[in-house]
């Protein structure tokens, strides 16, 4: 367990005289059981990750805020703290593992539409296991469920006893109304996903040299691109369904 490596690694930092390590260690630990007093049990692998995550994140804002001050002395011992945390984070996922994980997890849990995102979200994440930012596994839940949508009216459209079918029973307007709703909404993810790029853009030229901040930004850059092109492949799906069904 994640816990006993912790407590193996303090001890091993003990004998070794690593002041630093033995400080950073000691706070988790502290942190870990504090938690456990709380929840009245042991805690899981996942609980101990949400706590160093925790625990990563407010050393890189103190460190942003050390940066800002002008202490360099303070943001090089941040650094050294999320860079000893981090060894016990799970490694995270590429952009194209992430997105057939996520895939397979909301094929299995049976989640093919908007209503649900909830239950696919939930799906997502215990599928990716904190191997990946909760922001980047909703973009890949939302772009597969947007997905799922059109392919369905392209389905219908592609089979003409089934879309005359439905125009006899005056579904094929439905159809046409569901694809143009489609459209809508892939064309606002299609922005979106350009909003990404621009703020992933924004954040690696304001990293100033900080390995989070350029890592961060190039996420948000790849997360970007994927959805952009997603979004204008369905954006056409979408059209050349509604010129055939209307």
């Amino acid at each position: 367990m994640l816990n006993e490596q912790i407590s193996s690694d303090l001890k091993e930092a003990m004998k070794a005289k690593d002041a630093d390590t033995l400080s950073t260690l000691r706070m988790l630990k502290s942190a870990v059981k504090n938690k456990e007093i709380d929840a009245q049990k042991e805690l899981a692998d996942e609980d101990i990750v949400a706590i160093i995550k925790m625990q990563v994140k407010q050393l890189r804002e103190a460190s942003d805020v050390a940066e800002t001050a002008g202490r360099p002395e303070t943001v090089e011992a941040a650094k050294r703290e999320i860079a000893l945390l981090e060894k016990y984070l799970p490694t995270q996922m590429d952009d194209v593992t992430l997105s057939q994980v996520v895939k397979d997890a909301l094929q299995i849990a049976g989640a093919t539409t908007k209503a649900d995102t909830g239950k696919a979200m939930g799906a997502a994440m215990k599928a990716v296991g904190g191997r990946a930012d909760g922001s980047r596994v909703k973009a890949v839940v939302e772009s597969i469920l947007t997905a799922s949508i059109v392919a369905a009216v392209v389905f219908a459209a592609a089979h003409p006893a089934l879309a005359a079918t439905a125009s006899a029973a005056k579904d094929a307007s439905m159809i046409v109304s569901g694809a143009r709703i489609a459209r809508v909404f892939l064309m606002l993810m299609g922005l979106v996903s350009v909003l990404f790029i621009v703020m992933g853009s924004v954040t690696v030229m304001t990293a100033s040299g900080r390995d989070h901040g350029h890592h961060h930004g190039l996420q948000q850059i790849g997360v970007g691109v994927f959805g952009t092109i997603l979004m204008a492949g369905l954006i056409a799906i979408a059209t050349a369904t509604i010129q055939k069904l209307g």
